[in-house]
């Protein structure tokens, strides 16, 4: 990939909805419990069209930050530029991201 312009819209939904779905692997939380956790912040959903939604990866900014904070999240790992095309197109991409984000990530000071 030559510049971040040169990718197209869809790859970028696809990033983020791996994103999310990364996250919530990490932290083992289930679309179940990240509907209660969203319900905790105001977000009534119920399961079936969350994960409808993730799985468009179409969602807005303030969704995607809301489900951030409900995961407990407070710092995100966005690959290159030039791994974005990389892991994002494929069927486990949520999973390539995971480990990325798992091995570049600092220990949590005990």
């Amino acid at each position: 990939m030559s510049s971040p312009t040169a990718i197209e819209d869809t790859t970028w939904e696809r990033l983020v909805k791996n994103m999310l779905r990364a996250e919530m692997m990490r932290r083992g939380v289930s679309y179940e419990q990240l509907v209660v956790r969203l319900a905790d912040l105001g977000v009534e959903d119920n399961v079936l069209n969350l994960r409808n939604k993730v799985a468009r990866g179409r969602f807005t900014a303030p969704f995607f930050a809301k489900c951030m904070v409900a995961l407990g999240v407070t710092s995100l790992q966005i690959p290159p530029v030039t791994e974005i095309g990389d892991n994002v197109d494929d069927a486990h991409g949520a999973q390539a991201l995971a480990r990325k984000s798992t091995k570049r990530r600092k220990p949590d000071p005990a």
